[in-house]
């Protein structure tokens, strides 16, 4: 996608004459007025020819489309793992469900819910800043919290405790709190194991049941193929399902087309982490990971073939060292500060940040999650309301033809996604200083890379200005949509990027300064 910034063009001004009338009953008929500067009659000195816009730079390698871009903006997601794991502790991952062999009948009697307040849990992610939720339409022990047209398992069946279609109820509350709806599916599907359905017949289940959640929940925004299990798929062909419904449906797996596995659940990326990756080239798929997938995957490929940026996901809920997808009363919690870390590790590191929140057996997310989820809220409302950035002045040692107007570093001051800062095409490196209207103190710097037209940097760094003289504050490799430096706290009047190394021209879309006094990382 070019989604360029658009610019007016500037008229000439013209200066015009006036005759005045007095109002009173003097005699004006001598009365001269003098000639001034700028009347007719008199030339005005010739200034400097204003440049002429260049236009904007090409898009340089793989670039996301408007769905990629979209969801990388929404930067925020909340997971919700729910289903009869909810109630019975045992999620398909397990040979047996609690030492009871998998079967319909007992997947139906372990779902046992009195309250189901999807309200809440979509409310919450939006008073957060959430921007997008998913839920589990069906984990891998294959229970359906919809009417599936491909199976019995699920809240139609006669004999389920509770027959509330929950997609619907959460696609009526996305709709009302103006949040985002994602949708996962698993591949991995106990019932069709206990039943021998063989590959090819529930491939064609699977595009049925993806195509009817696309259709029936419609927009959704996301769809998540969990790599566990995934499968022998034609993968192409199951895509193809999904954007036939929303062609900018962002599909995430191991290997996307829409967005990547980060390779872990920790909810980290690597500190280098490029937003394109050899799909192609290593033969990536929801049931391949080549090799050492946990490096790749978390930081990507320079250069690669596709546009798939990294989904960072997580639980809050921990059992031991591993996470708690389903909700457990007994399971330890993270807390706010680990959530900002995970937040500078993830978004900070051009990545999405996903959060598995649990609702609890009682229909609802429950009252320690919400106090975690609270502080942490406040936490990022302290560091990242107040920009330092706000009100410098920006200067560049070189701007794209020399028109400042169009692309000079104001535009990286605008709190505009959509205007940026870029350079000619053959100059890979330049230096962007901001004055300060006095002193300052910070220790967060955060850049964004226009990522419509391609991700370019690959190494920068961030001085300041001590008794008239630079020095180095933080070195930093990769930016994509958004990069946020941690280093020591720094007074100065003065900052300055140095762009060290990029494949193409830069093009910067936002800089922003803080101050972080309340985490303590």
């Amino acid at each position: 996608m070019r989604k360029l910034a658009l610019f007016a063009a500037v008229s000439a001004a013209i200066a015009f004459g006036c005759t005045c009338t007095p109002q009173n009953n003097e005699n004006t008929e001598d009365t001269v007025i003098p000639d001034v500067p700028g009347e007719p009659g008199e030339p005005e000195e010739p200034g400097e020819p204003e440049p002429a816009d260049p236009g904007a730079p090409a898009a340089f390698g793989a670039v996301p489309t408007e769905g990629q871009v979209a969801w990388q903006q929404r930067e925020m997601l909340m997971f919700y793992h729910y289903g009869q794991a909810t109630f019975s502790g045992w999620d398909g991952e397990n040979p047996t469900c609690n030492g009871k062999a998998w079967s319909e009948d007992l997947l139906l009697k372990n779902y046992a819910p009195t309250t189901i307040d999807a309200g809440q849990w979509v409310r919450t992610a939006a008073q957060n800043g959430f921007k997008e939720i998913i839920i589990t339409a069906k984990h891998h022990d294959g229970f359906c919290l919809w009417d599936n047209p491909e199976s019995t398992t699920d809240v139609a069946n006669e004999n389920c405790k509770n027959h509330t279609d929950v997609l619907m109820e959460l696609r009526a509350a996305c709709t009302m709190y103006g949040v985002d709806m994602g949708i996962y599916l698993s591949p991995w599907d106990r019932m069709i194991e206990v039943a021998g359905v063989s590959t090819e017949v529930y491939e064609t289940r699977f595009k049925n049941a993806a195509k009817d959640l696309m259709t029936r929940y419609a927009p959704v925004v996301e769809f998540w193929l969990d790599g566990n299990h995934a499968g022998n798929f034609n993968w192409t062909s199951v895509n193809n399902t999904i954007f036939e419904v929303n062609p900018q449906c962002v599909i995430f797996s191991n290997g996307g087309p829409g967005c990547r596995w980060v390779g872990n659940e920790n909810g980290d990326a690597a500190e280098t982490n490029w937003a394109t990756i050899n799909i192609k080239g290593r033969g990536l798929s929801p049931s391949n990971l080549p090799g050492n997938y946990e490096s790749y995957l978390g930081s990507g490929d320079e250069g690669g073939d596709s546009w798939c940026a990294a989904e960072c996901d997580f639980s809050i809920q921990q059992i031991g060292d591993h996470n708690g997808w389903f909700y457990g009363a007994n399971d330890s919690r993270k807390n706010a500060r680990e959530l900002m870390d995970l937040y500078y590790k993830s978004v900070g590191r051009n990545g999405v940040f996903l959060m598995n929140v649990p609702p609890s057996d009682k229909g609802v997310i429950d009252a320690k999650e919400l106090a975690v989820i609270e502080e942490f809220t406040r936490m990022r409302k302290e560091i990242f309301d107040t920009d330092l950035a706000e009100g410098a002045t920006a200067t560049a040692t070189s701007v794209r033809g020399d028109y400042v107007k169009g692309y000079g570093p104001q535009n990286l001051l605008d709190d505009d996604f959509d205007t940026y800062f870029a350079t000619d095409d053959n100059v890979t490196t330049v230096d962007i200083e901001l004055q300060f209207e006095g002193e300052k103190t910070f220790n967060r710097f955060m850049l964004q890379e226009y990522i419509p037209l391609g991700q370019r940097v690959k190494s920068f760094t961030v001085q300041v200005k001590k008794n008239g003289s630079w020095s180095n504050w933080k070195s930093g490799t990769t930016i994509g949509y958004k990069r946020i430096l941690l280093g020591n706290s720094v007074t100065t009047d003065a900052v300055r990027i140095q762009i060290k190394t990029s494949l193409a021209c830069p093009v910067l879309s936002e800089i922003g300064i803080y101050n972080d006094t309340v985490t303590g990382l």
